[in-house]
């Protein structure tokens, strides 16, 4: 993986995240105290955070530092398919986390 990948895959799982949250591009850029062009410029890849921002980044979001280090890999789509059904077969009971995950589909789609 190369730098440009690495800030590519940081970048997205920083917008997959806010998504998720609910949170707009502004809103976040306005809460780690940066321009909402400089924040869009990071969710794409261009900029990488300062260490300063990077850490407001994962407060805002309340996360740990290493979900936006969760990169896409060389598995199989009927690997990863079986290993989704497999853990939703595992919570199919607990309605909470059902909720959130119909949630954060529905964001992403």
């Amino acid at each position: 993986m190369n730098g440009t990948d690495f800030k590519k895959y940081v970048g997205e799982n920083i917008a997959k995240i806010r998504k998720y949250r609910g949170y707009s591009q502004e809103y976040l850029s306005e809460a780690i105290g940066i321009s909402p062009n400089s924040y869009s410029r990071i969710e794409r890849g261009q900029n990488f955070p300062s260490s300063e921002s990077f850490a407001k980044i994962i407060d805002a979001l309340d996360i740990q530092p290493a979900d936006l280090f969760c990169f896409p890999n060389v598995e199989s789509d009927e690997k990863i398919r079986k290993e989704i059904y497999r853990k939703m077969k595992i919570i199919e009971k607990d309605r909470e986390k059902m909720l959130n995950i119909w949630f954060y589909i529905n964001s992403i789609i």
